[in-house]
């Protein structure tokens, strides 16, 4: 909250100065009821009235002890016997307004002297609102303006090459600028795409530093400016028809959308850009600029640039890619929003993914993982090469096992063959935690339908039944629990470490784990034995699928002291499943004592 304090007479425009702006009564009004601020009347009094605001004796009126001393009685005439001086008014004004953030005065005496207080002449104090001097958020603070009329955000008049660096920095991702230097004497505008310090000027102790300056039309070549020729650079953003303007040629109108698109993505016609594509005349220049526009289009309108399509696909055929990484990634961002759009590309992409530039293969193996989503079978051709991604360890390989595991969710045979690459994948700690799960989740749906592929790693999975994550650890879990369906033999050694996640509070790991367990213990009852009383307790778990688990576990091991809570599931658990194996339970415990007899 600012403090203001306004004179009225040669300072609000209720009675001006003669040859100076004053302030709009308006302004003084607004500020005082339609804002934060505190607002008072330090002169004539008749702004009190005038504006609706607090005026000295209102002001003294909140010193109730000091009256006497500041006003004393009222006269016959109206007046008081006394009142403060204007230097005293704002020291009185300021102690009722001791956490304010600034204190302000707008009078045509000068006040300037008084502590605390930032003191305008109506007419410094007009101009400055203006600029947002005096609070950036006020109705009537203007965009400041270049000397080339555009709206600038930001400026700077570099004292030297550090003071421009750091302007630099800050608005290092500008749309454009605008810069005003002498040269021969004469002063010169000139807008900009881009602007950067000159890097050999820098390095050289004899050179003066310069400033390299690429025009924003396209006729301009580039130019140097040294820094102390500079008078002000400017942040602007040109309208998007400067971009092209006076483009002559396919290659400037290429090298004009790509600035655009740089800058105003939105504003750019993807037909223009088809155009340049489609000609029948090669030119690798053009085709860069005109590619790399598309992709920073794409990044912001894909759904727009699938018209593209068929000239993506046909420049991924050419012998001589311009721009290789731009054309895949486009294809990519259309992927993200449409795979659909991009399945038919698979085997045209599928060569990228063993290309040696690493922006190439990893933006490639993303078109396979966002088809893979969607239509897994049109990403199986991309198997060996999205493993031999993985085994390298190269560029994408988190996109490659996305892609694999999101393959097996339909055709997990056809992964079975890479399945050891992915049990790799799971061992390594420097991964992040969601590929390893992408990793384990495949690896889990492989081993479902084959369970003998998980005989040879079940060493290795068991090391994640500790894993921090509890995603990752139910994975593990869940994977050893499909091998046991055939080969019990090899999860029982592990029989007392998923005991342990019995009662974890991950209750898709309470299933997996019961799972396994009850598995092995239809084989193995005598090494699952010492868990009967983890089993019974699970009886009464939340959730019906370990409930059920539980019941098979008893089943098999026979376990009388569990009759009478079996019992009470066969009679009355709400889940049918549950009841029905409960049931089941009970027969095979029976069977057992008949046995025994």
């Amino acid at each position: 909250m600012l403090v203001f304090a306004f004179d009225r007479d040669w300072t609000v425009d209720v009675n001006p100065h003669p040859r100076h702006d004053a302030v709009p009564l308006e302004w003084v009004r607004h500020l005082a009821h339609e804002s934060p601020h505190a607002v008072y009347a330090i002169g004539n009094q008749t702004l009190a009235d005038e504006a609706a605001i607090p005026g000295v004796v209102d002001v003294v009126g909140r010193h109730s002890d000091d009256w006497a001393e500041w006003l004393g009685e009222k006269q016959p005439d109206g007046r008081y016997e006394q009142f403060p001086l204007r230097r005293e008014r704002l020291s009185l004004i300021a102690d009722l307004h001791p956490d304010a953030d600034g204190y302000v005065v707008v009078d045509d005496l000068d006040l300037s002297d008084v502590d605390g207080w930032e003191h305008y002449h109506a007419w410094d104090f007009v101009p400055a609102v203006e600029r947002g001097e005096i609070h950036p958020d006020l109705p009537w603070v203007r965009d400041p303006v270049t000397d080339g009329g555009l709206p600038s955000s930001a400026g700077v008049m570099p004292a030297n090459a550090s003071m421009l660096s750091s302007f630099l920095d800050e608005h290092g991702d500008a749309p454009g600028f605008e810069l005003t230097y002498v040269d021969d004497g004469v002063e010169r505008t000139q807008l900009c795409h881009d602007v950067s310090l000159h890097a050999v000027t820098l390095e050289r102790p004899s050179a003066a530093p310069a400033l390299q300056c690429t025009p924003l039309a396209l006729d301009s070549d580039q130019f140097t400016v040294r820094v102390d020729a500079i008078e002000l650079l400017s942040v602007v953003d040109p309208p998007p028809n400067l971009y092209t303007a006076g483009a002559e040629t396919p290659v400037e109108e290429a090298i004009g959308l790509r600035r655009l698109a740089d800058t105003h993505p939105d504003a750019v016609r993807i037909s223009s850009l088809l155009a340049l594509l489609d000609r029948e005349d090669k030119d690798l220049i053009r085709d860069k600029d005109a590619v790399q526009a598309l992709r920073r289009v794409a990044m912001v309108r894909p759904e727009d640039c699938t018209p593209a399509i068929p000239i993506l696909r046909s420049l991924l055929a050419r012998d001589e890619l311009p721009a290789r990484a731009d054309v895949v990634a486009t294809l990519r961002a259309i992927g993200d929003t449409d795979p659909e759009a991009i399945a038919p590309l698979t085997d045209e992409l599928v060569p990228f993914l063993q290309s040696d530039v690493v922006s190439v293969r990893r933006e490639a193996t993303r078109c396979i993982a966002a088809i893979a989503d969607e239509y897994p079978g049109d990403a199986v051709d991309a198997v060996p090469a999205l493993a031999t991604i993985v085994e390298d360890e190269a560029g994408g390989l988190q996109y490659a096992v996305y892609a694999l595991s999101r393959i097996t969710r339909e055709y997990p045979e056809e992964v079975k063959p890479v399945a050891e690459t992915l049990g790799e994948v799971i061992l390594r700690d420097s991964l992040s935690d969601g590929v390893r799960l992408n990793a384990t989740a495949g690896l889990g749906r492989i081993v479902g339908e084959y369970p003998s592929i998980g005989v040879e790693i079940v060493d290795d999975v068991a090391t994640l039944f500790d894993a921090g994550n509890p995603k990752l650890r139910n994975n593990a879990i869940g994977l050893i629990g499909d091998v046991a369906t055939v080969h019990t033999d090899v999860v029982e050694p592990y029989t007392e470490d998923i005991t342990a996640l019995l009662t974890v509070d991950d209750t898709y790991t309470r299933i997996n784990a019961s799972g396994a367990l009850s598995r092995v213990a239809e084989d193995f009852p005598d090494s699952v034995d010492p868990v009967t009383p983890t089993f019974v307790e699970l009886l009464s778990d939340e959730n019906p699928l370990v409930r059920e688990n539980a019941c098979w576990a008893l089943g098999h091991l026979c376990a009388r002291d569990a009759t009478s809570v079996l019992k009470d599931l066969a009679r009355g658990d709400d889940n049918a499943d549950v009841r029905t194996r409960a049931s089941w339970a009970l027969a095979q415990i029976n069977n057992g004592d008949q046995r025994d007899e």
